[in-house]
Protein backbone atom coordinates (compact mmCIF):
# COMPACT_ATOMS: atom_id res chain seq x y z
CA UNK A 1 0.00 0.00 0.00
CA UNK A 2 1.05 3.48 -0.36
CA UNK A 3 2.16 4.92 2.69
CA UNK A 4 0.24 7.83 2.29
CA UNK A 5 -3.26 5.60 1.74
CA UNK A 6 -2.15 3.98 5.10
CA UNK A 7 -1.39 7.37 6.86
CA UNK A 8 -4.98 8.69 5.67
CA UNK A 9 -6.30 5.18 7.10
CA UNK A 10 -4.88 6.00 10.26
CA UNK A 11 -6.16 9.46 10.31
CA UNK A 12 -9.63 8.47 9.52
CA UNK A 13 -9.65 5.80 12.74
CA UNK A 14 -8.45 9.06 14.74
CA UNK A 15 -11.19 10.88 13.16
CA UNK A 16 -14.17 8.19 13.98
CA UNK A 17 -12.74 7.97 17.59
CA UNK A 18 -13.67 11.57 18.38
CA UNK A 19 -16.40 13.78 19.33
CA UNK A 20 -16.82 14.52 15.75
CA UNK A 21 -19.71 17.17 15.98
CA UNK A 22 -17.93 19.02 18.77
CA UNK A 23 -14.67 18.80 16.15
CA UNK A 24 -16.72 20.19 13.55
CA UNK A 25 -18.19 22.80 15.52
CA UNK A 26 -14.47 24.13 17.06
CA UNK A 27 -13.36 24.32 13.39
CA UNK A 28 -16.23 26.08 12.03
CA UNK A 29 -15.81 28.50 14.91
CA UNK A 30 -12.03 28.73 14.44
CA UNK A 31 -12.53 29.32 10.94
CA UNK A 32 -14.85 32.50 11.58
CA UNK A 33 -11.84 34.04 14.25
CA UNK A 34 -9.73 33.41 11.85
CA UNK A 35 -11.12 35.54 8.44
CA UNK A 36 -11.25 32.07 6.41
CA UNK A 37 -14.12 32.81 4.20
CA UNK A 38 -14.84 33.30 0.86
CA UNK A 39 -16.91 35.83 0.90
CA UNK A 40 -19.64 34.76 3.26
CA UNK A 41 -19.18 31.04 2.62
CA UNK A 42 -15.75 29.22 4.90
CA UNK A 43 -12.66 28.37 2.91
CA UNK A 44 -12.98 24.60 3.84
CA UNK A 45 -15.63 22.19 3.96
CA UNK A 46 -13.41 19.38 4.83
CA UNK A 47 -12.09 17.74 8.02
CA UNK A 48 -8.97 16.11 6.50
CA UNK A 49 -5.73 17.88 5.13
CA UNK A 50 -3.65 17.02 2.54
CA UNK A 51 -1.32 14.41 2.87
CA UNK A 52 2.05 14.03 0.08
CA UNK A 53 5.02 11.95 0.68
CA UNK A 54 8.63 14.26 0.43
CA UNK A 55 10.04 12.30 -2.40
CA UNK A 56 6.18 13.13 -4.80
CA UNK A 57 6.74 16.90 -3.52
CA UNK A 58 10.27 16.72 -4.73
CA UNK A 59 8.89 14.90 -7.76
CA UNK A 60 6.65 17.44 -8.49
CA UNK A 61 8.29 20.87 -7.52
CA UNK A 62 11.56 19.96 -10.27
CA UNK A 63 8.81 19.29 -12.74
CA UNK A 64 6.99 22.69 -11.95
CA UNK A 65 10.46 24.56 -11.85
CA UNK A 66 11.68 23.09 -15.53
CA UNK A 67 8.26 23.60 -17.15
CA UNK A 68 8.65 27.40 -15.95
CA UNK A 69 12.14 27.60 -17.33
CA UNK A 70 10.55 26.86 -20.95
CA UNK A 71 7.75 29.37 -20.37
CA UNK A 72 9.79 31.51 -19.75
CA UNK A 73 12.24 30.97 -22.38
CA UNK A 74 8.97 31.69 -24.55
CA UNK A 75 8.74 34.52 -22.64
CA UNK A 76 12.31 35.85 -23.69
CA UNK A 77 11.66 35.35 -26.84
CA UNK A 78 8.15 37.08 -26.91
CA UNK A 79 10.25 39.92 -25.45
CA UNK A 80 13.00 40.00 -27.94
CA UNK A 81 10.66 40.22 -30.95
CA UNK A 82 11.44 36.64 -31.93
CA UNK A 83 7.57 35.52 -31.57
CA UNK A 84 5.07 38.19 -32.54
CA UNK A 85 3.89 38.67 -29.02
CA UNK A 86 1.04 40.51 -30.24
CA UNK A 87 -0.45 38.26 -33.01
CA UNK A 88 0.52 35.32 -30.95
CA UNK A 89 -1.00 36.05 -28.19
CA UNK A 90 -4.16 37.89 -29.43
CA UNK A 91 -3.45 41.03 -27.85
CA UNK A 92 -6.21 43.45 -27.28
CA UNK A 93 -4.64 47.18 -28.04
CA UNK A 94 -4.76 48.06 -23.99
CA UNK A 95 -3.04 44.23 -23.07
CA UNK A 96 -0.41 45.30 -26.50
CA UNK A 97 -0.23 48.61 -24.62
CA UNK A 98 0.80 48.01 -21.20
CA UNK A 99 3.02 44.97 -22.73
CA UNK A 100 5.41 48.27 -23.67
CA UNK A 101 6.15 48.70 -19.87
CA UNK A 102 9.60 47.27 -19.12
CA UNK A 103 10.41 44.64 -16.86
CA UNK A 104 12.70 46.74 -14.12
CA UNK A 105 12.87 44.22 -10.84
CA UNK A 106 13.63 40.33 -12.92
CA UNK A 107 10.83 38.43 -14.51
CA UNK A 108 7.14 39.49 -13.68
CA UNK A 109 6.08 36.72 -12.26
CA UNK A 110 6.56 37.47 -8.73
CA UNK A 111 4.19 35.18 -7.19
CA UNK A 112 2.60 32.89 -9.08
CA UNK A 113 0.70 29.24 -9.24
CA UNK A 114 1.16 26.27 -11.51
CA UNK A 115 -2.29 24.30 -11.63
CA UNK A 116 -1.80 20.80 -11.69
CA UNK A 117 -3.38 17.41 -11.78
CA UNK A 118 -1.11 14.34 -9.85
CA UNK A 119 -2.62 11.13 -9.74
CA UNK A 120 -0.26 9.42 -7.18
CA UNK A 121 0.36 5.69 -7.90
CA UNK A 122 0.60 2.28 -5.84
CA UNK A 123 4.33 3.36 -4.94
CA UNK A 124 6.20 6.11 -4.05
CA UNK A 125 7.42 8.34 -7.51
CA UNK A 126 5.24 6.37 -9.69
CA UNK A 127 2.18 9.09 -10.22
CA UNK A 128 1.71 11.28 -12.73
CA UNK A 129 1.39 14.59 -13.06
CA UNK A 130 -0.20 17.35 -15.44
CA UNK A 131 0.13 20.84 -15.51
CA UNK A 132 -3.05 22.64 -16.72
CA UNK A 133 -2.44 26.45 -16.90
CA UNK A 134 0.22 28.95 -15.56
CA UNK A 135 -1.82 31.57 -13.07
CA UNK A 136 0.64 33.94 -13.37
CA UNK A 137 -1.03 36.74 -12.06
CA UNK A 138 -0.63 37.80 -8.06
CA UNK A 139 -3.06 34.20 -7.31
CA UNK A 140 -4.93 34.15 -4.70
CA UNK A 141 -5.83 31.21 -2.01
CA UNK A 142 -2.05 31.47 -0.50
CA UNK A 143 -3.26 33.26 2.76
CA UNK A 144 -6.15 30.92 3.67
CA UNK A 145 -4.11 27.93 3.24
CA UNK A 146 -1.17 28.76 5.48
CA UNK A 147 -3.80 29.41 8.50
CA UNK A 148 -6.06 26.53 7.70
CA UNK A 149 -2.60 24.39 8.03
CA UNK A 150 -2.53 25.93 11.86
CA UNK A 151 -5.84 25.36 12.28
CA UNK A 152 -5.69 21.51 11.33
CA UNK A 153 -2.84 21.26 13.46
CA UNK A 154 -4.99 21.54 16.50
CA UNK A 155 -7.06 19.03 15.54
CA UNK A 156 -7.30 15.99 17.67
CA UNK A 157 -6.27 13.40 14.89
CA UNK A 158 -3.53 15.55 13.83
CA UNK A 159 -2.35 15.86 17.07
CA UNK A 160 -2.25 12.08 17.49
CA UNK A 161 -0.19 11.33 14.25
CA UNK A 162 2.13 13.86 15.03
CA UNK A 163 3.92 11.24 17.49
CA UNK A 164 4.79 9.06 14.34
CA UNK A 165 5.10 11.05 11.47
CA UNK A 166 6.54 14.49 10.73
CA UNK A 167 4.11 16.86 9.55
CA UNK A 168 6.05 19.68 7.47
CA UNK A 169 3.73 22.79 6.18
CA UNK A 170 5.25 25.84 4.67
CA UNK A 171 4.62 29.57 5.87
CA UNK A 172 3.53 30.69 2.75
CA UNK A 173 2.61 34.43 3.85
CA UNK A 174 6.09 34.71 4.94
CA UNK A 175 7.34 33.77 1.60
CA UNK A 176 5.27 36.46 -0.18
CA UNK A 177 6.73 38.98 2.52
CA UNK A 178 10.44 37.45 1.38
CA UNK A 179 9.90 37.97 -1.81
CA UNK A 180 8.36 41.33 -2.11
CA UNK A 181 10.87 42.37 -0.11
CA UNK A 182 13.58 40.69 -2.51
CA UNK A 183 11.69 42.23 -5.67
CA UNK A 184 11.88 45.91 -4.13
CA UNK A 185 15.67 45.80 -2.97
CA UNK A 186 16.49 44.66 -6.86
CA UNK A 187 13.73 47.04 -8.31
CA UNK A 188 15.77 49.94 -5.69
CA UNK A 189 19.17 48.36 -7.43
CA UNK A 190 17.73 48.78 -11.17
CA UNK A 191 16.28 51.94 -10.89
CA UNK A 192 18.85 53.69 -8.36
CA UNK A 193 16.55 54.25 -5.63
CA UNK A 194 17.89 54.54 -2.17
CA UNK A 195 16.04 51.08 -0.13
CA UNK A 196 14.42 51.32 3.40
CA UNK A 197 14.79 48.30 5.45
CA UNK A 198 10.72 47.96 5.95
CA UNK A 199 8.93 49.38 3.12
CA UNK A 200 5.23 50.29 3.00
CA UNK A 201 3.03 48.25 1.34
CA UNK A 202 0.05 48.82 -0.43
CA UNK A 203 -2.15 45.74 -1.21
CA UNK A 204 -4.43 46.49 -4.09
CA UNK A 205 -7.81 45.31 -5.35
CA UNK A 206 -11.17 46.20 -5.79
CA UNK A 207 -13.33 46.86 -2.50
CA UNK A 208 -16.05 44.43 -3.87
CA UNK A 209 -13.90 41.18 -4.04
CA UNK A 210 -15.20 38.12 -1.58
CA UNK A 211 -11.15 37.53 -0.99
CA UNK A 212 -10.70 40.68 1.08
CA UNK A 213 -10.47 38.75 4.42
CA UNK A 214 -6.98 37.43 2.66
CA UNK A 215 -5.69 40.59 2.18
CA UNK A 216 -6.04 41.38 6.11
CA UNK A 217 -4.61 37.82 6.88
CA UNK A 218 -1.49 39.17 5.15
CA UNK A 219 -1.71 42.32 6.14
CA UNK A 220 -1.18 40.93 9.84
CA UNK A 221 2.16 39.05 9.24
CA UNK A 222 3.26 41.84 7.21
CA UNK A 223 2.71 44.29 9.79
CA UNK A 224 4.56 41.89 12.53
CA UNK A 225 7.31 41.74 10.23
CA UNK A 226 7.72 45.92 10.59
CA UNK A 227 6.43 47.28 7.48
CA UNK A 228 2.98 49.19 7.30
CA UNK A 229 0.39 48.35 4.96
CA UNK A 230 -2.53 49.61 3.88
CA UNK A 231 -5.37 47.88 1.40
CA UNK A 232 -6.98 49.88 -1.23
CA UNK A 233 -9.07 50.08 -4.00
CA UNK A 234 -7.14 51.19 -7.66
CA UNK A 235 -9.29 54.06 -7.93
CA UNK A 236 -8.01 55.34 -4.60
CA UNK A 237 -4.04 55.75 -5.77
CA UNK A 238 -3.34 58.55 -6.74
CA UNK A 239 0.34 59.63 -7.85
CA UNK A 240 2.03 63.03 -7.26
CA UNK A 241 5.36 64.23 -5.96
CA UNK A 242 6.99 61.39 -8.08
CA UNK A 243 5.57 58.97 -5.14
CA UNK A 244 2.21 56.64 -5.61
CA UNK A 245 -0.13 56.87 -2.41
CA UNK A 246 -3.26 56.00 -1.59
CA UNK A 247 -4.63 58.58 0.74
CA UNK A 248 -2.15 59.76 3.14
CA UNK A 249 -0.65 56.63 2.34
CA UNK A 250 3.08 57.01 0.60
CA UNK A 251 3.61 53.58 -0.83
CA UNK A 252 6.39 51.79 -1.72
CA UNK A 253 5.44 48.31 -2.90
CA UNK A 254 2.40 47.78 -4.55
CA UNK A 255 1.05 43.85 -4.01
CA UNK A 256 -0.83 43.63 -6.80
CA UNK A 257 -4.12 41.50 -6.38
CA UNK A 258 -6.18 42.79 -8.53
CA UNK A 259 -6.18 40.64 -11.95
CA UNK A 260 -4.51 42.78 -15.33
CA UNK A 261 -7.50 41.41 -17.50
CA UNK A 262 -10.02 42.86 -14.33
CA UNK A 263 -8.27 46.71 -14.70
CA UNK A 264 -8.56 46.07 -18.84
CA UNK A 265 -12.06 45.68 -18.47
CA UNK A 266 -12.58 48.27 -16.45
CA UNK A 267 -10.64 50.36 -18.22
CA UNK A 268 -10.56 49.19 -22.07
CA UNK A 269 -9.71 52.63 -23.44
CA UNK A 270 -5.73 52.45 -23.89
CA UNK A 271 -5.09 55.76 -23.28
CA UNK A 272 -6.98 55.70 -20.01
CA UNK A 273 -5.39 52.75 -19.04
CA UNK A 274 -1.88 54.35 -19.97
CA UNK A 275 -2.99 57.09 -17.55
CA UNK A 276 -4.12 55.67 -14.63
CA UNK A 277 -1.85 56.44 -11.54
CA UNK A 278 -0.76 52.82 -10.90
CA UNK A 279 0.42 52.20 -14.12
CA UNK A 280 1.94 55.57 -14.60
CA UNK A 281 3.76 55.02 -11.44
CA UNK A 282 5.43 51.46 -12.86
CA UNK A 283 6.09 53.27 -16.17
CA UNK A 284 7.91 56.35 -14.12
CA UNK A 285 9.59 54.12 -11.15
CA UNK A 286 7.69 55.58 -8.65
CA UNK A 287 6.65 52.45 -6.90
CA UNK A 288 8.00 48.60 -7.21
CA UNK A 289 5.09 46.28 -8.37
CA UNK A 290 4.28 42.55 -7.89
CA UNK A 291 3.53 40.93 -9.96
CA UNK A 292 3.85 43.05 -12.92
CA UNK A 293 1.92 43.82 -15.51
CA UNK A 294 3.82 42.04 -18.06
CA UNK A 295 2.62 38.58 -16.34
CA UNK A 296 -0.40 38.68 -18.29
CA UNK A 297 1.86 37.30 -21.45
CA UNK A 298 2.49 34.07 -18.81
CA UNK A 299 -0.78 34.49 -17.45
CA UNK A 300 -2.41 34.01 -21.23
CA UNK A 301 -3.69 30.50 -21.70
CA UNK A 302 -1.61 30.42 -25.31
CA UNK A 303 2.21 29.83 -23.65
CA UNK A 304 0.92 26.10 -23.15
CA UNK A 305 -0.38 26.17 -26.55
CA UNK A 306 3.22 27.83 -27.28
CA UNK A 307 5.44 25.34 -25.45
CA UNK A 308 3.41 22.37 -26.31
CA UNK A 309 3.77 22.66 -30.26
CA UNK A 310 6.57 21.13 -32.30
CA UNK A 311 6.94 24.49 -33.73
CA UNK A 312 9.34 25.84 -30.68
CA UNK A 313 10.59 22.71 -29.45
CA UNK A 314 14.55 24.14 -31.13
CA UNK A 315 14.14 26.39 -27.66
CA UNK A 316 14.32 24.52 -25.07
CA UNK A 317 17.08 21.92 -23.73
CA UNK A 318 16.40 17.92 -22.88
CA UNK A 319 15.34 18.12 -19.81
CA UNK A 320 12.99 20.99 -20.88
CA UNK A 321 11.19 19.09 -23.38
CA UNK A 322 11.18 15.69 -21.91
CA UNK A 323 9.19 17.63 -19.26
CA UNK A 324 6.77 19.37 -21.57
CA UNK A 325 5.86 15.80 -23.23
CA UNK A 326 5.38 14.26 -20.46
CA UNK A 327 3.96 16.94 -18.00
CA UNK A 328 1.75 19.56 -20.33
CA UNK A 329 -1.24 18.12 -22.18
CA UNK A 330 -1.45 18.66 -25.96
CA UNK A 331 -2.47 22.21 -26.51
CA UNK A 332 -3.39 24.70 -29.42
CA UNK A 333 -4.49 27.83 -30.58
CA UNK A 334 -7.73 27.20 -31.94
CA UNK A 335 -7.88 28.41 -35.49
CA UNK A 336 -8.87 27.16 -39.03
CA UNK A 337 -5.23 24.96 -39.56
CA UNK A 338 -3.40 21.92 -39.79
CA UNK A 339 -1.63 20.64 -37.06
CA UNK A 340 0.21 17.77 -35.32
CA UNK A 341 -1.34 15.51 -32.83
CA UNK A 342 1.13 12.50 -32.21
CA UNK A 343 2.39 11.43 -35.07
CA UNK A 344 -0.49 12.32 -37.52
CA UNK A 345 -0.78 15.47 -39.17
CA UNK A 346 -4.87 16.89 -38.43
CA UNK A 347 -6.83 19.68 -39.73
CA UNK A 348 -7.30 21.27 -36.05
CA UNK A 349 -10.88 22.15 -36.31
CA UNK A 350 -12.33 18.94 -38.04
CA UNK A 351 -9.83 17.39 -35.20
CA UNK A 352 -11.97 18.98 -32.78
CA UNK A 353 -15.59 18.26 -34.05
CA UNK A 354 -15.04 14.50 -33.88
CA UNK A 355 -12.94 14.31 -30.63
CA UNK A 356 -15.52 15.89 -28.31
CA UNK A 357 -14.80 13.50 -25.59
CA UNK A 358 -10.97 14.15 -25.50
CA UNK A 359 -10.86 17.94 -24.96
CA UNK A 360 -11.49 20.89 -23.51
CA UNK A 361 -11.87 24.47 -24.69
CA UNK A 362 -10.37 27.72 -22.86
CA UNK A 363 -10.66 31.62 -23.31
CA UNK A 364 -6.85 32.55 -23.21
CA UNK A 365 -7.71 35.54 -21.01
CA UNK A 366 -10.28 34.46 -18.28
CA UNK A 367 -9.66 32.76 -15.02
CA UNK A 368 -11.57 31.08 -12.51
CA UNK A 369 -13.54 28.85 -14.76
CA UNK A 370 -14.99 31.16 -16.72
CA UNK A 371 -15.85 30.60 -20.15
CA UNK A 372 -14.29 26.75 -20.24
CA UNK A 373 -16.26 24.18 -21.99
CA UNK A 374 -15.92 19.96 -21.26
CA UNK A 375 -16.36 18.38 -24.39
CA UNK A 376 -17.05 15.40 -22.11
CA UNK A 377 -19.92 17.29 -20.10
CA UNK A 378 -21.74 18.79 -22.91
CA UNK A 379 -23.89 17.80 -25.89
CA UNK A 380 -23.28 17.75 -29.81
CA UNK A 381 -24.65 20.75 -30.32
CA UNK A 382 -23.41 22.65 -27.20
CA UNK A 383 -19.74 21.64 -28.27
CA UNK A 384 -20.08 23.13 -31.90
CA UNK A 385 -21.15 26.09 -30.55
CA UNK A 386 -18.07 25.92 -28.69
CA UNK A 387 -16.02 25.53 -31.26
CA UNK A 388 -17.62 28.59 -33.18
CA UNK A 389 -16.87 30.75 -30.40
CA UNK A 390 -13.68 29.26 -30.03
CA UNK A 391 -12.67 30.16 -33.84
CA UNK A 392 -14.34 34.03 -32.94
CA UNK A 393 -12.59 34.66 -29.91
CA UNK A 394 -8.78 33.66 -28.92
CA UNK A 395 -9.32 30.66 -27.38
CA UNK A 396 -7.09 27.32 -26.91
CA UNK A 397 -7.94 23.51 -27.05
CA UNK A 398 -6.30 21.60 -24.80
CA UNK A 399 -6.06 17.22 -24.32
CA UNK A 400 -8.94 16.16 -21.95
CA UNK A 401 -6.25 14.47 -18.46
CA UNK A 402 -7.66 12.09 -15.83
CA UNK A 403 -8.84 13.63 -12.68
CA UNK A 404 -7.76 13.11 -9.13
CA UNK A 405 -10.32 12.08 -6.93
CA UNK A 406 -10.14 11.41 -3.37
CA UNK A 407 -12.25 10.44 0.23
CA UNK A 408 -12.32 13.42 2.28
CA UNK A 409 -15.11 13.57 5.52
CA UNK A 410 -17.14 15.80 5.95
CA UNK A 411 -19.61 16.63 8.65
CA UNK A 412 -23.32 16.55 7.72
CA UNK A 413 -26.42 16.82 10.06
CA UNK A 414 -26.77 13.29 10.41
CA UNK A 415 -23.26 12.40 10.86
CA UNK A 416 -19.76 11.86 9.52
CA UNK A 417 -19.70 11.17 5.82
CA UNK A 418 -16.76 10.25 3.74
CA UNK A 419 -17.21 11.36 0.09
CA UNK A 420 -15.24 11.49 -2.98
CA UNK A 421 -13.70 14.68 -4.53
CA UNK A 422 -11.72 15.77 -7.26
CA UNK A 423 -8.70 17.60 -6.43
CA UNK A 424 -5.67 19.47 -7.66
CA UNK A 425 -2.34 20.22 -6.87
CA UNK A 426 -0.65 23.73 -7.32
CA UNK A 427 2.88 24.32 -6.69
CA UNK A 428 3.37 27.94 -5.98
CA UNK A 429 6.47 29.87 -8.04
CA UNK A 430 7.76 32.69 -7.05
CA UNK A 431 10.09 35.02 -9.05
CA UNK A 432 9.65 32.94 -11.98
CA UNK A 433 12.00 30.39 -10.38
CA UNK A 434 11.82 28.64 -7.20
CA UNK A 435 9.29 26.22 -6.08
CA UNK A 436 8.08 26.13 -2.62
CA UNK A 437 5.05 24.29 -1.32
CA UNK A 438 1.81 24.37 -3.17
CA UNK A 439 -2.10 24.67 -2.84
CA UNK A 440 -4.61 22.07 -2.89
CA UNK A 441 -8.66 22.88 -3.88
CA UNK A 442 -11.18 20.22 -3.93
CA UNK A 443 -14.46 20.32 -5.79
CA UNK A 444 -17.71 18.20 -6.82
CA UNK A 445 -17.43 19.40 -10.31
CA UNK A 446 -14.61 19.26 -13.18
CA UNK A 447 -13.83 22.71 -12.81
CA UNK A 448 -11.96 23.06 -9.55
CA UNK A 449 -12.65 26.48 -8.10
CA UNK A 450 -12.89 26.93 -4.72
CA UNK A 451 -15.23 29.62 -5.71
CA UNK A 452 -17.74 27.72 -7.17
CA UNK A 453 -20.45 25.17 -4.96
CA UNK A 454 -18.68 22.48 -3.40
CA UNK A 455 -15.47 23.73 -3.76
CA UNK A 456 -13.19 23.75 -0.72
CA UNK A 457 -8.97 24.42 0.44
CA UNK A 458 -7.37 22.27 2.10
CA UNK A 459 -3.86 22.68 3.38
CA UNK A 460 -1.26 20.98 2.05
CA UNK A 461 1.03 18.73 4.63
CA UNK A 462 4.48 16.96 3.40
CA UNK A 463 4.48 13.70 5.74
CA UNK A 464 7.04 11.27 6.65
CA UNK A 465 6.90 8.68 9.43
CA UNK A 466 9.49 9.58 11.93
CA UNK A 467 12.43 7.05 12.38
Amino acid sequence: MHPTNSLIEEYNALLRNCDVAALWDRFQARMRENLLAFGDRPVCNVLRPHFLHPAEYDQIATATATVVGAVHKIYAAMRAGDIDLTRTLALSPAEAALTQLPDVAGRPDISARMDAFWLHGNSVGAGDLYFLEYNADSPGGLSYGDVLADLFLELEPMRRLQERYRMDAYPVRRQVYRTLLDTYRDWCATTGKTPVDRPSIAIVDWRTVRTRNEFLLSQAVFEEAGSAVRIGDPGDLVLRDGRLWLDDFAIDIVYKRVVVNELIKCYPNPAELMAHPLVQAVAQNAVCIANHFNCQILYNKAIFALISDEEHAHRFDRDEEAAIRRHIPWTRLVADRRTRYGEDEVNLVDFMRSHKDDLVLKPVREYGGTGIVLGWEVDDETWLAGIEQALAQPSVVQKRVPIPQASFPVWRDDGLHFVPRLMDIDPYVWRGAQVAHAGVRLGTSSLLNVSAGGGSAAPLFIVEKRE
